[in-house]
């Protein structure tokens, strides 16, 4: 609380053309580079192993694309996942292709991903996001590039008990 929000690393685009972010964005033939994300990357792992396990791996926004490249990294090292399920809300794909190959199979662990429906990110997120995952459950709000507030109150019911039934049942 009262700290400045932080991004988990850099981006730089290999375009330089006059369209605007959110154009790039959406054509996947333009590369993003991501800078220093290793660092963030090696951070949750390093914290995970001192202090997990966890049930739940969070992911807002560019830390959902963090917890997709932990996860791939485990993946391919052939290591446990240390939580039992991840929630990644207002989430997007790796657009860095040095890391693409790790994703040309569907990561197989249980994942809730929450979209808003006002977020500019939304169709891309939804549409690039959910097929990096076997069986991702998806919900939607009907806000912005947020968290559900407190009017979702059955939406967040809803994500509740299936993080219950995901972590202890």
């Amino acid at each position: 609380k009262g700290e400045p929000l932080r991004g988990w690393y850099g981006v730089k685009i290999e375009n330089d053309d006059d369209r605007k972010y959110m154009d790039k964005m959406l054509d996947f033939s333009v590369n993003f580079i991501y800078e220093e994300v290793e660092k963030g990357v090696d951070y949750v792992l390093d914290h995970m192993k001192k202090h997990g396990p966890f049930d739940i791996l969070v992911g807002f926004s560019q830390g959902t694309i963090v917890t997709h490249l932990v996860a791939a990294i485990l993946r391919d090292r052939g290591e446990p996942m240390p939580w039992k399920v991840m929630v990644q809300f207002c989430g997007m794909r790796v657009r860095d292709n040095r890391y693409m190959k790790m994703f040309e199979q569907p990561l197989q662990m249980p994942v809730i991903q929450v979209y808003g429906t006002e977020d500019p990110y939304y169709e891309y997120g939804f549409k690039s996001q959910t097929e990096m995952y076997e069986k991702p459950m998806i919900f939607t709000h009907s806000e912005g590039h947020k968290f559900p507030g407190p009017k979702d109150k059955e939406l967040n019911r809803t994500i509740a008990d299936e993080l219950v039934k995901l972590c202890y049942e």
